[in-house]
């Protein structure tokens, strides 16, 4: 049999990318309303990621972070695990299509809309440019612990070559 061809760095860093993509449920959505004003993050439950890496959001048309997307519509978001840390960044699209609130609706979201069909709904498509990822679980996190623990014991800085299996920065 032929030597098995090995992925690219950047396929294989883009590949992570959207398998960590979809682990995720929730994310801090940081937005700017321009102006010298102060960045605002808040909590997000995660709507649905597309398969370009969009990540959608779900909201009330008149909250603040509809008003500082309209003024500002680069946005990032921040997702984290016990081992696991995702930064996407991108451009906000505030989409009212009704179709595609119905599709990405769960029950969940209940607790801030009146159901599906509310008027208030709109949806927030973090369109990405770049994503940065740090994934320390299973065997990749096992070996990160070996090196740590190599270069506390030795007083050395802990450094290596990056590897793409638990870091990289994606462009998209």
């Amino acid at each position: 049999m032929g030597q098995q061809v090995k992925q690219s760095d950047s396929a294989k860093a883009e590949h992570n990318f959207f398998e960590l993509l979809r682990s995720f449920d929730n994310a801090m959505l940081v937005t700017h309303a321009g102006d010298g004003a102060p960045l605002h993050a808040r909590p997000m439950a995660i709507a649905e990621t597309s398969d370009d890496g969009s990540i959608w959001f779900i909201t009330g048309a008149d909250t603040p972070k509809i008003d500082e997307v309209t003024k500002d519509s680069h946005i990032l978001a921040v997702l984290q695990t016990e081992k696991k840390w995702l930064s996407v960044s991108g451009r906000a699209e505030i989409h009212q299509d009704r179709a595609r609130i119905h599709k990405v609706w769960k029950e969940q979201f209940r607790a801030w809309f009146d159901g599906k069909d509310d008027p208030n709904i709109v949806l927030i498509r973090l369109n990405p440019t770049e994503a940065e990822y740090w994934d320390n679980t299973g065997i990749r996190g096992l070996k990160l612990l070996v090196k740590a623990a190599a270069a506390y014991v030795t007083g050395k800085e802990l450094k290596g070559p990056n590897d793409v299996n638990t870091h990289a920065k994606v462009p998209l």
